[in-house]
């Protein structure tokens, strides 16, 4: 083989393993930047050093190492509610589809691996975390946190949450009942205390098998289809569909703000859909 042909040859992962004398599981951690892993400075810079050398492709790396942005958002996730995971699914693959329009990836890590070690990205986004837990993780982070069904007052984060003012009007409306309740899966206690303020009570949902106690003389109203869907047929539930849909844009674009660093106000930054 001549030399030119040589230098056209792709240099992969497997060849900067051999190069730098590990193996190929830590070089991938290395350069996707994996959390829950410990990796020595010293092999993580060999390993650096040697994909640099190589000219290995790494399109993550590449444009970090070029623009400082990776073109990635982490969604911080873990175990939710059972209820909760469809709702969020469908939040997250929204998400991910507004994102990838405005060239942005969006990835999943673990908030309790993403709590230890930072994740090549440009922005995190949150979901359903107290108070605590949120500052805990922000915290530690060197760059914007957007936080999704989180209640609590600091200009610095934008919130994204559930209209309940608006919910509570619109199935009052609809639904030609005097008292409103908001019907859910477990949601962080701030998030549940604001509900309280808004609505004529607050249930939640743990089980399916509950929803046979509720009142057929109340209304209801919620965000998930899961428990719409169960509901008896003699309980008025308002369902308000486009939450998930609402949420997810409006994350997507407070991130891509704040990634921008575009200048908003204290109030931009409560945002409520």
């Amino acid at each position: 083989m001549d030399e030119p042909t040589k230098r056209k040859t792709r240099v992969t992962i497997k060849d900067v393993a051999k190069a730098a004398d590990v193996s190929i599981a830590t070089v991938s951690y290395v350069l996707n930047n994996a959390p829950g892993h410990t990796i020595s400075e010293e092999t993580r810079k060999k390993v650096l050093q040697f994909a640099n050398i190589l000219g290995y492709e790494c399109n993550v790396m590449a444009r970090y190492l070029a623009t400082g942005k990776t073109n990635s958002v982490a969604a911080v996730v873990s175990d939710v509610a059972p209820l909760a995971s469809q709702y969020y699914l469908k939040l997250l693959t929204e998400l991910s589809r507004l994102l990838t329009r405005r060239n942005f990836e969006l990835r999943l890590v673990d908030y309790d691996d993403a709590l230890e070690s930072d994740s090549a990205c440009d922005a995190y986004i949150t979901l359903s975390r107290t108070e605590r837990e949120f500052r805990a993780f922000a915290d530690t982070k060197y760059v914007p946190v957007i936080a999704i069904d989180s209640e609590f007052d600091d200009f610095l984060f934008y919130r994204v949450n559930d209209d309940y003012k608006t919910m509570y009007e619109l199935a009052r409306s609809e639904l030609n009942k005097t008292k409103i309740k908001l019907l859910t899966f477990r949601l962080p206690s701030e998030c549940l205390g604001r509900a309280e303020r808004v609505f004529d009570g607050v249930t939640v949902v743990d089980s399916l098998a509950s929803l046979g106690a509720l009142d057929p003389d109340c209304g209801y109203a919620t965000v998930s289809k899961l428990i719409s869907d169960n509901a008896p047929s003699s309980v008025a539930v308002k369902h308000v569909s486009a939450s998930f849909a609402l949420k997810a844009s409006a994350a997507a674009d407070a991130a891509i703000k704040a990634i921008n660093r575009v200048r908003s106000s204290d109030e931009d930054h409560e945002i409520r859909v």
